[in-house]
């Protein structure tokens, strides 16, 4: 589509017809970018409409410079004025559009409204602008020429019947655009608000999520919690039938080495006076030879030192049966569930001893035990911590290495240190390691739960801290601080007390 130039769009004001020519080379150039079914170079075509509107407005200070100084009527002057400051609004509603939708469904409507508005402003309102200066110059009042110039656009009956085809036509045009943009305008905002609700959809369904994902890891927690639980109660109930069936038998072998340590004691001094007898009797005496091979048969001196060695070994091994017992017992503390005054460190001595078979071939246990006061506290909880650490410790060194146990106090507080020689850790798995479930084990070698389970103890329960600090080839220490005194745990406390590396 082109815009043709011809004399009929002259005005006779030679600067005014120049820019009219150059609106319309503008207009033909705009045109197979408007309407091109193919891809669109549109930096060219912004590039292109920015210089229209230049352009235009450029031209209107023109026009609008020429009707001053030739002293036409100021409202008519402010009326044509308001219509070149509506084509600029209408250009760039245009453009705007053109912004979310594709060219090639606005292009035609812009280039359709270019056309009608550069004819409908060439052949009316120029036109009788230049009638009015013309007629003014001839020395008519601006008023007369004013109505002169309108009365001479009636009488060309064609002119004005396609002059009012085409304001018609521009006013339908500037009208739909007008529908076109509002609409648009409505549908933009009608996605953000739908890209709004998606987002808090979104935003609602995450945070559902990450609850359900909360919940799910604490009813595990709690599950292996509970599984802990029952551990110990199966492991405090064996311990206690354990004590029950053995320790009355203990009694009796116990009572029973007692008595046969005095009998053997009197047998040996039976055999003491048989000696001496024996050598009252001559030599050759046949009792005597008797005798003598006897003894000499039952190794009589050897028997003396090894009865006695194996009365005492007997009964020290009843002593370590017993211990053993007590120290499963007392580590395990079935009987002792509630809050009480403890003493920590017969509780880590006792669970030492508990897992002596899991500790004794991977690395020796140092003592370093300080004077401890005694702690309000749930003992069985706190000897599963100790328990623990010290597994974890044990399973951490390939070979034989260390494991120190420390304790004491400062102010307010008593603390556990337990420190390894093992493989330590990197600071990403240290930030870890107290959440459920995650663990550094194969599968099947750990639940993941020993350490959450120890924070919860510490932290939630005994309002305490656990605090790690490891290095890979160095090693791990743990430190337990726990207050001298405290209440039993409530729901929203201790989480302010962890800290983690």
């Amino acid at each position: 589509m082109t815009f043709k130039w011809n004399r009929h769009f002259e005005t006779g004001i030679a600067i005014v017809d120049s820019q009219h020519q150059g609106l319309v080379g503008l207009i033909n150039e705009a045109a197979p970018l408007l309407t091109g079914g193919g891809p669109v170079a549109r930096a060219r075509l912004e590039a292109l409409l920015s210089r229209l509107g230049d352009y235009a407005n450029a031209h209107f200070t023109t026009e609008e410079g020429v009707m001053r100084s030739c002293g036409l009527l100021a409202d008519y002057i402010a009326k044509q004025h308001a219509d070149h400051r509506a084509f600029v609004e209408q250009l760039g509603a245009f453009r705007a559009q053109m912004d979310d939708e594709s060219v090639a469904a606005v292009g035609p409507s812009l280039l359709r409204y270019l056309t009608s508005w550069l004819t409908f402003h060439i052949l009316d309102e120029d036109q009788r602008m230049a009638r009015q200066m013309r007629l003014v110059e001839a020395g008519q009042s601006p008023e007369s020429a004013f109505a002169e110039s309108g009365v001479v656009a009636r009488d060309d009956h064609a002119r004005a019947t396609l002059i009012a085809a085409l304001m018609d036509l521009h006013a339908v045009l500037g009208e739909r655009n007008k529908t076109l943009h509002a609409t648009n305008e409505k549908l933009k905002e009608s996605s953000q608000q739908l890209a709004q609700l998606n987002q808090e959809l979104e935003t609602r369904v995450a945070a559902r999520t990450d609850e359900l994902q909360t919940s799910v890891q604490h009813l595990e927690r709690a599950k292996g919690q509970l599984l802990q639980s029952e551990k110990m109660a199966a492991v405090g109930q064996l311990a206690a039938g354990v004590a029950h069936e053995i320790n009355n038998p203990i009694s009796f072998v116990n009572s029973n080495i007692g008595s046969l340590r005095g009998h053997v004691r009197q047998l040996l001094e039976l055999i003491a006076a048989f000696d001496e007898l024996r050598d009252t009797i001559p030599a050759n005496d046949l009792r005597r030879q008797r005798i003598e091979a006897a003894c000499a048969k039952a190794d009589l001196d050897y028997l003396r030192q090894d009865i006695g060695e194996l009365i005492d070994e007997s009964a020290q091994g009843l002593t370590r049966v017993k211990k053993i017992v007590e120290d499963l017992k007392n580590f395990s503390r079935v009987d002792e569930a509630e809050w009480q005054l403890a003493d920590l460190n017969d509780g880590i001595e006792s669970t030492i001893n508990v897992a002596g078979s899991e500790l004794k071939y991977k690395a020796e246990v140092v003592r370093n035990y300080g004077q401890l006061p005694l702690v309000r506290c749930v003992p069985a909880q706190l000897n599963q911590v100790f328990l623990n650490l010290l597994v974890n410790a044990a399973q951490s060194i390939d070979v034989q290495g260390t494991i120190t146990v420390s304790t004491g106090s400062d102010d307010d507080i008593v603390w556990i240190e337990i420190v390894d020689t093992g493989k330590g850790m990197g600071e990403a798995v240290q930030r870890r390691i107290f959440e459920p479930f995650y663990t550094t084990k194969a599968v099947g070698q750990g639940t993941g739960l020993g350490l959450s389970i120890s924070w919860q103890i510490i932290v939630e329960k005994h309002r305490g801290n656990i605090d790690v600090r490891s290095e890979p080839g160095r090693g791990t220490r743990f430190r337990i601080e726990l207050p001298r005194s405290t209440t039993p745990e409530s729901s929203d406390n201790g989480k302010a007390h962890h800290s983690c590396p």
